[in-house]
């Protein structure tokens, strides 16, 4: 039993899907450094915070969310078609991703992979069912959690979007519908630009300031905080505008992208190993920051921005000589219960 081979990757996901990945550290860290990372009182770190809030915040999640629906129909397809037995595959896929997610929830709390590994399960048996049914559920679904603000409303209806836009195989008929793409990109241009103008004169002026311990907060910056509060979850509504229009310009411009497509491609392929990675490396580096030290914006920004370059190059090098990802290569072997070759010939 051999898995998919790389020569029937779709790889307008694989950059797709590294292109979300670059948005997630900079939401992560604030979770993982909470603790001592805090607005420095400068206007730079005001806009990166409002920034993040409105370009970033639940729009690269959503976008992996909805990829790994994609992911989970192209791995029942090829497998279907392989005459393999795609439920037992899947289910031995989504007990390693589950332990691997229990391992990671206990470094990041609340981090994904381990609601992804239980959802995933669902999404699954959406094979079951019409596409055009799994289609109108996830729309329906993005729809509902979007306006009640609910980011974890949001996993398992963007998987079922994923998983129709999987089964009607829309990706893989991009290039002959760049027309129909770029009026998608257009409309949502315009809506993620009144969007953006809305959100950006919501946003307090000073910014929402971290409670930290034995820093007392003004009256103003109270206030302030629950302003910051109001424009998040108001910014958390807007998103899928965003993601429409970040996923459809991609498309349109992936394949023009050349060497710079194929840095992102590789990041793609490797996600999970990258994910991980980001983790690690983000936990890794607070270990060594003092307790008693308050990093900025633009600081934890710049930390950030060098472990998604040095990751992009890593994987594009890495991906030269081996077909998979450290993590990619452990979980496949563990998929079909054999140990697969990774080096290239």
């Amino acid at each position: 039993m051999e898995p998919t081979m790389n020569a029937n990757r779709i790889h307008v996901i694989d950059s797709l899907r590294g292109f979300a990945l670059l948005g997630l550290p900079f939401v992560n860290v604030l979770a993982l450094w909470s603790g001592f990372m805090n607005l420095s009182g400068t206007t730079n770190d005001v806009w990166i915070q409002r920034f993040l809030y409105i370009f970033v915040e639940g729009r690269f999640f959503a976008i992996f969310s909805f990829l790994f629906g994609v992911g989970v129909w192209i791995f029942y397809s090829r497998a279907k078609e392989r005459q393999y037995r795609p439920s037992i595959l899947f289910i031995r896929r989504m007990f390693i991703l589950f332990l691997i997610g229990v391992l990671h929830q206990w470094v990041h709390p609340g981090e994904a992979l381990l609601f992804y590994s239980i959802l995933g399960l669902l999404i699954f048996f959406l094979h079951k069912f019409p596409k055009l049914v799994n289609l109108l559920v996830g729309i329906i679904g993005v729809i509902i959690g979007s306006i009640l603000g609910a980011k974890v409303l949001l996993i398992l209806p963007l998987m079922i979007l994923g998983f129709a836009f999987g089964q009607y195989r829309i990706f893989e008929a991009a290039e002959k519908n760049q027309k129909k793409w770029l009026a998608v990109m257009i409309v949502s241009l315009i809506a993620t630009s009144i969007a953006t103008i809305i959100l950006w004169q919501k946003a307090p002026e000073i910014g929402s300031m971290a409670y930290m311990e034995h820093r007392e907060l003004t009256d103003e910056q109270i206030e302030a905080n629950i302003a910051f509060y109001d424009f998040a979850k108001q910014s958390l509504k807007l998103a899928p505008f965003y993601s429409i229009f970040y996923v459809s310009l991609l498309v349109l411009i992936v394949n023009r992208l050349k060497n710079a497509q194929g840095f992102l491609n590789a990041f793609g392929r490797m996600a999970f190993t990258n994910y991980i990675g980001q983790t690690v490396l983000l936990v890794g580096i607070g270990l060594w920051i003092p307790k008693e030290m308050i990093l900025s914006y633009v600081t934890t920004m710049i930390i950030c921005l060098v472990i998604v370059f040095v990751q992009m190059v890593f994987s594009y090098y890495w991906l030269k000589g081996f077909k998979y990802g450290p993590l990619e290569w452990l979980w496949r072997c563990g998929t079909y219960k054999k140990w697969l070759s990774i080096r290239r010939n």
